[in-house]
């Protein structure tokens, strides 16, 4: 597990602590800017790489009374998705960028784990490029029509939200998400 937060957090000032689960070729450095946002309204962000015990290093990375987000970037946010399921893990919300609907291949890998048939019922944000051709937004509108507590924000660019022309907006959206879990 590794925190990506250049800028600093005193454990004590956390509000809330994020797992990032990166996608398909992505690199943990493609967290950076986001974990820097967030960590200026003291968040903690910390990417959990594929491999080894994903949910042993989910459970080391929360803060007792803080809330515990899963964000999924790409085939992380099917991870999230299986992983709200076990009792080690239990999310308040999930944040899901560029959940896969479409088994096409990114960065020339496949999509191993099957799509959700149905949302969990927690918050969850899911954030989508208008140009997204391994999500299209029908499918995904269409995914979060059995979540009462879904949200769907779209934001300019295709697949790779975070690094593409709306990754200010997913910022800034991100934020938004886990002050609404603050206050709820």
């Amino acid at each position: 597990m590794r925190p990506v937060a250049r800028a600093t957090v005193a454990r004590r000032d956390i509000r809330a602590t994020i797992a990032a689960l990166p996608g398909r070729g992505e690199d943990p450095a493609v967290f950076d800017a986001l974990a820097d946002r967030l960590a200026l309204d003291g968040y903690l962000l910390t990417v959990v790489p594929d491999g080894g015990n994903r949910v042993s290093a989910l459970v080391e990375g929360r803060v007792p009374g803080a809330p515990f987000v899963l964000l999924g970037s790409d085939t992380g946010a099917l991870a999230a998705l299986a992983m709200v399921g076990s009792p080690a893990v239990r999310p308040d919300g999930l944040v899901l960028l560029g959940l896969p609907l479409l088994h096409l291949p990114v960065a020339g890998l496949l999509v191993e784990e099957p799509s959700p048939r149905a949302l969990p019922d927690l918050p969850i944000l899911l954030l989508h490029g208008t140009d997204d051709e391994i999500s299209p937004l029908p499918l995904v509108r269409m995914t979060t029509r059995t979540a009462p507590r879904a949200e769907l924000d779209v934001v300019p660019g295709g697949h790779d939200v975070l690094t593409g022309a709306g990754r200010r907006c997913v910022a800034a959206r991100t934020v938004l998400f886990l002050e609404s879990l603050l206050d709820a």
